[in-house]
């Protein structure tokens, strides 16, 4: 439950909660009870109008009295086919990269002088994991905020925020990117300036 992309709770304050991730959601109920569910459907988009299909049934005080919305004054409000945005996809192939140059970031450690990382793979495995982190960060940005502004706009009983996973996932794309410039240095460098480096110089 602390690490989740949204949550939604009764307004005005109340002990409910819903906490919604990428494969699933938790549900903390009046009574202090939590349940977790395995759900994908939650990743649709649009996100409000999916979560307002979804809880709608289970909790209706929180979806009554919509404030209806005029498409002029409020494009986003307009009506789209739901669909998948691919975001666990991205995120699978992310993690691949960030992992595969954290292990030959390990055999270097542990191996070396035998094993050098002479065609800086961990650098650029490390840029490829932060291309698809900034992905992942543009395509939650899109989903989430654009859905949480509609909900606290349209369901006046219920309260959506963004919850920390946004902030790691930003965190995660600095990580990348950082450490991508890191383990490439020298990589861009001409061989007639590398005395220009200093003798004994040896990529990281």
């Amino acid at each position: 439950m602390n690490l989740h992309f949204t949550k939604f709770t009764e307004r005005p304050a109340g002990t409910l909660a819903i906490y919604v991730g990428w494969q699933g959601y938790c549900i903390t109920e009046r009574d202090g009870n939590t349940s977790c569910h395995t759900d994908d459907g939650v990743m649709m988009m649009p996100f409000d109008v999916t979560i307002a299909e979804k809880f709608n049934e289970t909790y209706p005080e929180l979806f009554k009295d919509p404030v209806e919305q005029d498409p002029d004054l409020n494009p986003a409000s307009q009506p789209n086919p739901p669909h998948n945005p691919k975001i666990y996809a991205a995120s699978v192939l992310c993690l691949l990269c960030g992992g595969a140059a954290t292990t030959i970031g390990f055999v270097w450690t542990l191996l070396y002088p035998q094993f050098q990382d002479k065609y800086y793979s961990r650098g650029f495995l490390a840029w490829g994991a932060g291309v698809l982190a900034l992905l992942l960060v543009a395509q939650s940005s899109i989903m989430y905020e654009n859905g949480i502004d509609e909900l606290n706009i349209v369901y006046p009983h219920l309260e959506a925020v963004i919850g920390p996973c946004m902030v790691l996932t930003g965190m995660a794309f600095a990580s990348f990117i950082i450490s991508g410039y890191t383990f490439l240095h020298g990589c861009f460098s001409k061989e007639e300036d590398d005395s220009a480096l200093g003798e004994g110089y040896n990529p990281l």
